[in-house]
């Protein structure tokens, strides 16, 4: 476990099995987890920890997800897609927001990765899993237009200053560098162009 402030810490990504970074963030109440992964051994780490859970799904994709058949957790949420795939938890609509020690801000993230992605401020760190990352169609690797263009206005709205991505080595990216990022890609569509390719 990698802590990244005193109440924000993470369990780094693994490889076998695929696994995603998992986040923690320690609430004054709840241990707020995103993502969960897909690794046993996190699963029985996370329901040794005694305190009670919530966890917030970024996206279906089993590296994120699949952890929470074996997970202790008093309240799950999710985006529509990963519902129909877990068949649990409450579906995020909008924005929603706590206060539990930390302010706590969960709202629904426009992604071309996954349809129905989910993203998590907690404080200064906002937590976007795989949500900014591309996706692939008839071979090509590409970002949806229309997805991109709302996904970069949703998170210039966001207040955090630190974002983290799931399966990256560096995992925490000043706010500014992952939007410029976007913005530098949205640069290349072309007009009637539903996707972008990079």
């Amino acid at each position: 476990m990698t802590s990244l402030s005193e109440r924000i810490s993470f369990i780094e990504a693994s490889e076998n099995p695929l696994s995603a970074d998992v986040g923690l963030i320690s609430g004054g109440r709840y241990l707020w987890l995103f993502d969960v992964g897909n690794d046993p051994k996190v699963t029985e780490l996370l329901n040794s920890i005694d305190r009670p859970k919530i966890a917030v799904i970024s996206h279906f994709h089993a590296d994120h997800a699949g952890g929470l058949n074996g997970l202790d957790a008093e309240k799950i949420y999710l985006g529509a897609q990963t519902f129909k795939h877990t068949g649990r938890g409450e579906i995020v609509r909008g924005d929603i927001y706590f206060n539990d020690g930390l302010p706590i801000h969960i709202f629904e993230l426009p992604s071309s990765h996954s349809p129905g992605s989910v993203g998590l401020e907690a404080g200064d760190f906002c937590f976007l899993g795989d949500g900014i990352y591309s996706t692939k169609k008839q071979g090509r690797t590409v970002y949806n237009a229309g997805l991109l263009q709302a996904e970069i206005k949703k998170l210039r709205s966001l207040s955090a200053s630190r974002f983290l991505l799931s399966h990256d080595g560096r995992f925490v990216y000043p706010r500014g560098e992952v939007i410029s990022s976007l913005e530098e890609i949205w640069s290349r569509r072309i007009k009637n162009e539903p996707y972008i390719e990079i």
